[in-house]
């Protein structure tokens, strides 16, 4: 997969491709029906192309602590979406800067720098400064360069969408298996181990300090988010399994 950081619009690329567009933390089962649908829609001649943002807007304008953590931060994003399919994945850096775009300059700027047919979102897709704008405004808009537009429901049991809320909120209450269960996926968590600690997890949602069994052994996640555990320095990769 290749990967491309932005910081407002992605670079020119006239490569033929069908387009996803959102947070995709944690890749969750929503996400891959929306995915699942973007390969369907996708031709033989095309690349399946994302724009993904992070961190969660009401981190980046508000600094509310609940949203800065994420299921999948860089690492583990990529890994996923790679794993479904993604052939090429835009990057964006969501900044005070960013959340002035709006989905007139989304559409006919940045979108504008690539060679799509389609693009692929959920039913619920917002867009733009303001949030303001839907599904119905982005066919609007994308009509005047031919590109379609699809809107994937994302429910997961007729009623409720899948939520990455809910998911970091199952997380938080060491409810793996659940929170699993609507991953479709496991879910791991990676850092650099130092002399018995994994640090540099701020980004990461992770269960309340105690002890857990991984599948790497037994580990303590502590109060200042960290993870003390007993294997070899270097990048690592866990998954939690219970409480202990």
């Amino acid at each position: 997969m290749e990967i491309y950081p932005v910081k407002l619009g992605p670079e020119p690329d006239k490569r033929k491709a069908v387009l996803s567009i959102g947070k995709f933390d944690g890749v969750h089962l929503g996400h891959q029906r929306i995915l699942r649908e973007a390969k369907r829609i996708q031709q033989n001649d095309e690349l399946l192309s994302v724009i993904s943002f992070s961190p969660h807007p009401l981190w980046a304008l508000k600094k509310m602590p609940e949203y800065r953590e994420m299921i999948t931060p860089k690492i583990e994003k990529e890994r996923w979406l790679a794993h479904f399919g993604v052939d090429v994945l835009f990057e964006t850096d969501f900044t005070v800067e960013y959340a002035e775009t709006t989905p007139e300059i989304f559409v006919y700027e940045h979108l504008a720098e690539l060679n799509l047919s389609h693009i692929i979102v959920g039913e619920e897709f917002n867009f733009g400064k303001g949030r303001e704008s839907d599904v119905d405004l982005l066919t609007e808009l994308c009509a005047q360069s031919k590109t379609k537009v699809t809107a994937v429901p994302v429910k997961k049991d007729g009623k409720n969408k899948v939520s990455s809320t809910d998911i970091r909120n199952l997380i938080r209450r060491a409810a793996f298996q659940e929170a699993e269960k609507w991953l479709g996926h496991a879910w791991y968590v990676s850092g650099v181990v130092e002399e018995g600690v994994m640090k540099g997890l701020e980004e990461y949602c992770l269960p309340p300090a105690a002890s857990y069994m991984t599948d790497l052994g037994l580990v303590e996640v502590t109060k200042n988010h960290q993870i003390k555990i007993d294997i070899p320095n270097g990048m690592q990769t866990i998954r939690f399994k219970e409480s202990y």
